[in-house]
């Protein structure tokens, strides 16, 4: 998943900047107008601009978004962090505002008329019967944005847009160029391959000056890490809470403390008519009365400004007071509501259907609160067990006796190596051993009882008796190990080096791979592939990436002239058939797809171009402090 995700992540600015060209203004224009004001600390400086730690808080959510969206997996503000997002996120702001200083180096303007018919054609704005202020007002009153600061977030926009256009605007792909890439990507391929494997050549063992020789020129693969023995304590929270008893008065109390927790409120779908008159919303409720429904109503006052939407489902806490109020007034299915003001306009509801409460028994929920409780429980009464065990270390107690003493498990270790195994290769301590305990175990020195340390919501103790230092293994202790990685390696140049042999038959003898073949036995296996294009997974048909790139190298019926080794063996490779690729009369995908990348092409260069014209900078201190105060831990 991370692979694809910087894969799709290296080309931030392709990205950015092409939006403002295909994507309608409603996503890129007034989207990022959603996310609020250019305010707050600079996180960087674009020329004479900057660059706020808000709008890159409001592009990392949406990056997030975006993440989550194309990889349906959740993905928290640390894992975000971890996974680069918010310096994506910067550097997208930064793209963004390296187009807005070539715009005013460039003195370029945008006329009221195009912001005006920007913002009235927006399908934002819009209804049946055309703009809707009153749309335009809400998400104005919902960002807390004037109308002037508004106009000018529009006008940068067009101005963005006018400029990626004019760089990447005119790219056309000309038909031959298309055939000619349709040609390359969907040429098939169908390749014979004989595969020499290494593992079946026999290979006698040598003596034991050989395996020193080759020890000593591999001595740290074989190498014994550091090694550890001593007396780890860890008191957790999970240890207590078997013997923790809650009481039912208590479960209960927390129960109903958390009801809202197992309840899901009411919700309700309605019809709602909307217009700024409540002259149109009094004309309109005769015409319900009259039985007209909602949707025909709103079409014969379209013209009046009245417009018709449904809402929901959605609880009463979801919604304004204004309106949650009167909408969970309606008793029944196809109620319908008074004309009700609010600082939208005028509405009326229509009740269209309900979703009543539900609430989850205690029953049904007890041992996993029972456990919550005693967990809580437990971590309250963590302090005072490690005090308790601190008090007898300094007291003179030995680690195994205070232990004991408190009733804490003590795990002995007796050579452990950093990454929790034994001498033997076999894990040690299972859970006990995290990877931060054991960071903190391999700090302390020899014959030392650590200081009292908090891990989690536990504490942890140690004391170091021996630390065996990293060192050389001799052959007698990994002779059968030595003897594999040696066998293997004689086996692999056993291989190439009969592999060459064929070749050299192939080119004096006239002989044939299949023929070969049958000659080597079980040292040899021949495979012929179905038909192969560049693209495809070359291991699907048993090949190297290097074998599938010199198939295509091949003139029909030849041979490679060389083998090509592989994990295991080598392989050589014959290219049987050319299956050409015809065109197709349309090319008009493949064409677009051509005029897509040409234009990352221009837009990459731009933005270089960009970089080299105006000095960017940005503020590490500002950065890190927003990924401290944007990270979970926080």
């Amino acid at each position: 998943m991370l692979d694809a995700m910087r894969k799709q992540a290296s080309s931030w600015v392709v990205r950015v900047l092409l939006v403002l060209l295909i994507v309608s203004f409603a996503v890129w224009g007034i989207g990022d107008i959603f996310l609020g004001t250019r305010s707050g600390a600079a996180i960087a400086e674009v020329g004479d601009l900057e660059v706020s730690a808000v709008e890159v808080n409001r592009e990392f959510d949406d990056q997030i978004n975006r993440f989550r969206q194309q990889f349906n997996t959740p993905l928290d503000r640390g894992q975000a962090i971890a996974f680069g997002l918010l310096s994506q996120a910067v550097q997208t702001r930064i793209a963004r505002r390296l187009v807005d200083m070539h715009g005013l180096e460039l003195g370029l303007g945008v006329a009221d008329s195009t912001v005006r018919t920007a913002i009235t054609e927006d399908p934002l704005f819009r209804s049946q019967s055309g703009f809707e202020r009153e749309r335009l007002d809400l998400m104005l009153r919902g960002q807390g944005m004037s109308e002037a600061q508004f106009i000018e977030e529009v006008r940068d926009d067009l101005r963005r847009a006018m400029l990626v256009d004019a760089v990447s605007g005119l790219v056309e792909v000309p038909r031959a160029q298309a055939e000619a890439m349709f040609a390359f990507r969907n040429e098939q391929r169908r390749a014979t391959a004989l595969r020499l494997v290494a593992g079946s050549i026999a290979i006698d063992d040598p003596d034991d000056a050989v395996l020193e020789s080759w020890l000593a020129d591999n001595r740290a693969r074989f190498e014994a890490p550091e090694y550890r023995s001593g007396l780890i304590v860890v008191i957790e929270p999970q240890d207590l809470v078997d013997e923790i008893e809650i009481p039912e008065a208590e479960i209960a109390e927390a129960y109903n403390a958390r009801l809202a927790r197992y309840s899901t409120p009411e919700r309700r779908k309605v019809g709602q008519l909307l217009a700024s008159d409540r002259a149109v919303i009094d004309e309109a409720l005769k015409r319900i009365e009259g039985g007209a429904t909602l949707a025909e109503t709103a079409d014969a006052l379209a013209d009046r400004g009245l417009g018709y939407s449904s809402i929901g489902p959605l609880a009463q806490g979801d919604l304004p007071e204004a309106l949650g109020t009167p909408i969970f007034a309606l008793a029944d299915t196809d109620s319908l509501s008074e004309p009700v003001e609010s600082a939208f306009g005028w509405h009326l509801f229509r009740l269209i259907e309900s979703e009543p409460e539900t609430v989850t028994p205690l029953a049904e929920v007890r041992d996993a609160l029972v456990a919550e409780l005693a967990l809580d429980r437990a971590r309250l009464q963590m302090p005072d067990l490690a005090n308790a065990l601190d008090d007898e270390i300094a007291a003179g107690t030995s680690l195994e006796q205070a232990a004991e003493q408190l009733g804490f498990d003590a795990l002995a270790l007796d050579g452990v190596d950093r990454s929790g195994m034994d001498r033997d290769g076999n894990p040690v301590g299972e859970e006990r051993l995290s990877g931060d305990v054991l960071a903190k175990f391999f700090e302390g020195g020899a014959g030392e009882i650590s200081l009292l340390e908090q891990t989690g919501d536990g504490y942890l103790m140690y004391r170091v008796d021996t630390i065996d230092p990293p060192r050389d293994r001799t052959l007698d202790e990994v002779r059968q190990r030595v003897l594999d990685a040696w066998k293997v390696e004689r086996r692999q140049e056993r291989a190439m080096a009969d592999a060459a042999a064929i070749l050299g038959r192939l080119a004096s003898d006239g002989a044939t791979l299949e023929e070969l073949a049958g000659e080597l036995g079980d040292e040899a296996v021949l495979t012929t592939s179905e038909p192969l294009r560049r693209a495809d997974n070359p291991a699907m048909a048993g090949l190297s990436p290097d074998a599938l790139a010199m198939l295509f190298r091949l003139d029909a019926g030849e041979v490679a002239g060389e083998a090509i080794e592989v994990p295991g063996g080598a392989i050589i490779i014959r290219n049987d058939e050319i299956i050409a690729a015809d065109p197709p009369e349309d090319l008009d995908e493949l064409r677009g797809e051509i005029a897509d990348q040409q234009r990352n092409d221009l837009l990459v260069q731009y933005e270089q171009a960009l970089r080299h014209r105006f000095p960017v900078q940005i503020d590490q201190a500002a950065l890190q402090a927003l990924a401290a105060a944007l990270s979970p831990e926080q």
